[in-house]
């Protein structure tokens, strides 16, 4: 695994399903006296299989900061085409994380998704 990527396993969803899962986001930075720092959040994340593909996002809604899901794993509009934002009801093509409608001022935030072994990883090193 990469020097400066840190990884965790995750779950793989089944086709045309998402799983959420906790994240530890780390990300480093330099402070006001130029020292560099690094702070860990606790994040949600999750990872969606379409056409055999895997695809992770962090879950949160990119117009006020809420989780998409409302309920554990609900992340697809009611015809299963889309990601949908259950707190505005804005809608994400779950191949790019593109907003396709809705109040969106951009799409989701992708997270690195890699498979080693026959498991799912997502990269937890990210810049917020």
């Amino acid at each position: 695994m990469g020097q400066r990527e840190l990884w965790q396993r995750i779950d793989a969803p089944l086709e045309g399903e998402a799983i959420s899962f906790p994240l530890d986001v780390c990300t480093s930075f330099k402070n006001q006296l130029g020292e560099q720092q690094q702070l860990t959040m606790k994040e949600g994340g999750f990872t969606v299989c379409m056409a055999g593909k895997y695809y992770a996002y962090r879950n949160h809604c990119p117009h006020v900061g809420t989780p998409l899901d409302w309920l554990p794993n609900q992340f697809f509009s009611e015809d299963g085409a889309m990601l949908l934002c259950h707190t505005h009801g804005a809608l994400f093509e779950p191949t790019t994380g593109e907003c396709m409608a809705g109040p969106c001022p951009r799409g989701l935030y992708p997270l690195g998704l890699k498979m080693l072994d026959d498991e799912l990883w997502v990269v937890k090193s990210i810049s917020l």
